[in-house]
């Protein structure tokens, strides 16, 4: 009887050492800040137009952007880059330049392997020629619908799953958390079929 009582024991308590150690040590996959500014780099080249016919419209392009991950309390995403634009008024059309920062929060969709942005905030920007720049202010929010539309609907990262790594973080993971520097893919309940 003591036996068999033994190897219960033992087989219960391999049970709780195992699902504690799974569950407590669910292994970190991150894609890392440098790896999202490489890839930023890599496809920095986004132009569009966008506007209200006859009213204001702006013929724009979205370059040098880079991103800083998980810096503030609120753990978003933040990124800088600079916007190149036509702005068109009905009685006058003017270039500038805007330097743009604004912060976001990335979403995962396991479906595409890919990592997406939403709920965009503008924080600041500033911009020349400065003679324009009231003006600018007044199609800034239009500039910002049109730059959140393009964020949420193109991926900022998508797996490779020629990549062994990217290939088993499509596999299991279920969603993503911002970590200073890191976006950390979380994985546990995946993993186990739940």
């Amino acid at each position: 009887m003591f036996q068999r009582l033994k190897g219960q024991f033992f087989t219960l308590f391999a049970t709780f050492f195992l699902t504690f150690t799974l569950s407590s040590s669910a292994f970190a996959l991150a894609i890392g800040e440098t790896e999202i500014n490489q890839l930023l780099a890599r496809n920095n080249n986004y132009q569009s137009n966008y506007g209200i016919p006859g009213i204001a419209s702006v013929d724009y392009k979205l370059h040098n952007f880079s991103a800083k991950i998980g810096q503030t309390a609120e753990k978003r995403l933040e990124l800088s880059g600079i916007v190149d634009g036509l702005f068109k008024l009905p009685n006058n059309q003017f270039p500038a330049k805007l330097n743009l920062t604004f912060d976001t929060v990335p979403y995962y969709d396991p479906q595409k392997g890919a990592i997406y942005l939403r709920d965009i905030r503008i924080l600041n920007w500033s911009g020349s020629p400065q003679q324009y720049m009231d003006q600018v202010q007044s199609l800034v929010p239009l500039l910002t619908t049109s730059v959140a539309n393009y964020l949420s609907s193109t991926p900022i990262y998508t797996l490779d799953e020629r990549n062994s790594r990217d290939a088993m973080i499509k596999k299991i993971a279920k969603g993503i958390r911002i970590e200073q520097g890191r976006l950390e893919v979380d994985t546990l309940e995946n993993a186990f079929g739940n």
